[in-house]
């Protein structure tokens, strides 16, 4: 399986994150640019993870970096997770998932907080 994604510029792209619970920890992931963040609250892991997402989009656009550095996805095992937990969620309660997945659109005049 190999990840196709739109691709994302400065001006404009997609961020994905799945935040899911392994053992005793939650990991919470930004499939997009490859950051890993772990915690016992799922909520604090979501909040960390998507700040660890703005301060890298922050960096790559303050900086001017390279685009490549937008589109560095994560390995396929955390992508697998991903599409298994979106599709999950498309049958349950959001009440019954213990999984979030996030997909956020940016653009570079108003990059928007996640929600």
């Amino acid at each position: 399986m190999k990840i196709q994604r739109p691709f994302n510029t400065k001006k404009e792209g997609m961020v994905e994150i799945l935040v899911y619970k392994e053992k005793n920890v939650f990991v919470g992931v930004c499939l997009t640019f490859d950051i890993v963040e772990e915690g016992s609250d799922p909520l604090v892991v979501l909040r960390s993870i998507k700040e660890a997402v703005q301060l890298h989009l922050d960096t790559v656009i303050k900086n001017n970096m390279s685009d490549d550095l937008l589109n560095r996805y994560a390995p396929l095992p955390y992508w697998k997770k991903y599409f298994e937990a979106t599709k999950k969620m498309q049958v349950a309660s959001l009440k019954k998932s213990t999984n979030f997945a996030i997909v956020s659109p940016y653009q570079r005049s108003v990059i928007p907080e996640f929600a």
